[in-house]
């Protein structure tokens, strides 16, 4: 039987991978594992990422506006989950397509198991916008937890 030790769990800063989290949490407790959370975002293809954001000469470009806004987004995140009472080891941000850099990551850093959240989309906007959990499940060689969000009714 596989022993889960070291957890990734993958961020978009969603309910959804809230609720992934929280069951990470749960598992990791059971099994005395540890977890680090990633976030992997991705400059907008369309816009070129040295583009200017307003307009100074020390105006951030688009690729520093979003490392900021995700370093502001992940340190909200761990501080609520820790606040939750939740044990986060390391958490980091990274640049790149997320799919691809879950795995990199999740293979770099010889974790047991991938718990990541799943926002459930179907037809066209699964056709469009395509599902990271379901690339990562194809590409890992690692286990991989996917959690929806709960449902309210």
């Amino acid at each position: 039987m596989q022993t889960f030790k070291r957890i990734l769990v993958p961020v978009d800063f969603s309910p959804c991978s809230r609720e992934a989290l929280e069951r990470a949490a749960t598992l990791a407790d059971r099994l005395d594992a540890t977890i680090d959370l990633l976030h992997v975002w991705q400059p907008p293809p369309v816009v070129n990422p040295e583009t200017m954001i307003g307009t100074g000469p020390d105006s951030p470009g688009l690729v520093q506006l979003a490392r900021d806004q995700a370093e502001v987004a992940m340190k909200d995140f761990v501080q609520k989950a820790r606040h939750a009472g939740m044990r986060i080891e390391n958490a980091s941000i990274e640049p790149g397509d997320p799919a691809r850099g879950i795995v990199d990551a999740a293979e770099r850093g010889n974790y047991d198991l991938i718990a990541m959240g799943t926002h459930g989309r179907t037809g066209l906007a699964h056709l469009l916008l395509g599902s990271v959990a379901e690339k990562v499940i194809r590409r890992s060689s690692r286990p991989v937890m996917t959690v929806r969000e709960k449902t309210r009714h």
